[in-house]
C-alpha cells in the first residue's frame, strides 16, 4: 500500500520540477510598430538575438499593436517612437518603473493576459531601451484587478474545480464500486458539480472578491469542469480500480496545471508539456474563468465545448466499455451453462 504514496509524490516532484524549474520562452510572440523603414530592421535585429525563444512581427501602426496586445494575440508591443497620444492608452504599467517625464519608446501589455508572461515579454524591449539610454515607458492596456495583483485566483480556483471532479468521482467508485449504476453516477456527479461551482464561486467572487465576472458563466465554467474530470476519472476507474486516484491526478492536476499556463507561460514550458496545453481541461477552466474575468468573455465557447467534449468522451467510452463487458460476461456465462454433449454408446453385436 506504501507504493501508492511514494507514486503519488514521484509524480508531483518529477513533473512539476521538470516542468517548471527553468522556464525559457519558446516562441514567445511579440510585436513592433511604426513604420517598416524603422521597424524592419529593428525585427531583424531582434530576431537575429533572440533565436526561437521569440517570435518577433511588425505591424504598421500602433493601432493594430493595441488590438493585438489586447486581444492576447501578442504578449506585448513595442513602438520606438510613440506619438502623445499613443502614451495616454490603457494605464501605468505597475510592475515596471514608469519614467517621470517620458520621451522614449513604450511597451503595450496586458497583464490580465498573464503576469509571468507579461514580465518575460518585456525583457527584450528593456535591453533595447537601456543599449539606446532612453527609459522604456510601459502602458497596461488590460490590467489585473486590484483583488488579483498576483494573479492566482483563476488558478486556485480551476483547481479546486479540478479536484471536486477526479475526488468525486473517486469516492463514488470506491464506496459504490459497481452497485452504483452509469445513471446515477451521472446524475450524482452532476448535482456534486452544481454545488461544487457555486461554492467555489461563493468563496472566490462575493466571500473573497478575488474572481469576479458574468456569475452564471463562472458556474457554467464550473459545473462543466466537474463533469468533463469525473467522467472521465469514472472510466479510468473501470481500469484502474483502486489505484485510480494515481492516474487521475497524475493526468488532471500534475500534467494539467503546468499545461494550462495558469502557473508559468506556456510558452515557457517543455515540448511535452506543450503539445498537452489544448488537450486538458483545467487550460480550458483558466482560460475560460480568466476570459470572463478580465476579457468580456470572449472565445470562451470553444473552452466550454472542450469541456464538454471531455465529459461525453468520459460517459462514452464508460458505456462502450461496460457494455462490452457485459457482452463477454454473458457469452461466457451462456458457454459455461450448456450442457455437454456425451457419445452415445455403440451397440455391441
Amino acid at each position: 500500500m506504501l507504493l501508492f504514496p511514494f507514486a503519488m509524490a514521484v509524480l508531483l516532484v518529477g513533473i512539476y520540477t521538470a516542468a517548471m524549474h527553468a522556464p525559457t520562452p519558446h516562441h514567445l510572440k511579440v510585436a513592433v510598430a511604426g513604420s517598416p523603414a524603422q521597424t524592419s530592421p529593428l525585427a531583424a535585429s531582434l530576431r537575429t538575438a533572440l533565436g526561437d525563444k521569440y517570435d518577433v512581427s511588425t505591424v504598421a501602426s500602433t493601432e493594430q499593436a493595441r488590438q493585438l496586445v489586447a486581444h492576447r494575440a501578442v504578449a506585448a508591443a513595442y513602438v520606438p517612437t510613440p506619438t502623445p497620444g499613443d502614451r495616454d492608452a490603457g494605464a501605468p504599467g505597475t510592475a515596471f518603473a514608469q519614467p517621470p517625464h517620458p520621451s522614449g519608446p513604450l511597451l503595450y501589455i496586458a497583464s490580465a493576459a498573464g503576469a509571468a508572461q507579461v514580465n518575460l515579454a518585456a525583457v527584450p524591449f528593456e535591453n533595447v531601451a537601456v543599449q539606446q539610454h532612453q527609459f522604456l515607458q510601459v502602458r497596461d492596456l488590460v490590467p489585473l484587478s486590484t483583488d488579483d495583483t498576483s494573479d492566482t485566483s483563476t488558478m486556485y480556483a480551476a483547481i479546486g474545480l479540478t479536484l471536486s471532479g477526479y475526488l468525486s468521482a473517486v469516492m463514488l467508485s470506491t464506496v459504490f464500486g459497481t452497485a452504483l449504476t452509469r445513471r446515477r453516477t451521472v446524475a450524482a456527479l452532476a448535482a456534486f458539480g452544481a454545488v461544487a461551482a457555486l461554492t467555489v464561486w461563493l468563496i472566490t467572487g462575493p466571500i473573497l472578491g478575488a474572481v469576479h465576472g458574468f456569475a452564471p458563466a463562472i458556474l457554467i465554467t464550473g459545473w462543466l469542469t466537474v463533469m468533463a474530470v469525473g467522467l472521465a476519472t469514472v472510466f479510468l476507474s473501470r481500469f484502474c480500480g483502486r489505484m485510480t486516484p494515481l492516474p487521475a491526478v497524475g493526468i488532471f492536476m500534475f500534467l494539467g496545471m503546468p499545461a494550462s499556463g495558469a502557473a508559468l507561460p506556456i510558452a515557457t514550458m517543455p515540448a511535452p508539456i506543450r503539445a498537452l496545453h489544448d488537450l486538458l481541461p483545467m487550460t480550458s477552466t483558466t482560460g475560460s474563468l480568466r476570459q470572463i474575468m478580465y476579457f468580456d468573455s470572449d472565445g470562451i465557447t470553444r473552452y466550454w465545448l472542450a469541456l464538454g467534449l471531455w465529459a461525453i468522451a468520459g460517459l462514452a467510452l464508460t458505456l462502450a466499455h461496460d457494455t462490452l463487458k457485459a457482452h463477454r460476461t454473458s457469452h461466457r456465462n451462456n458457454t459455461t451453462a450448456q450442457p455437454r454433449q456425451t457419445a452415445e454408446p455403440v451397440p455391441s453385436r
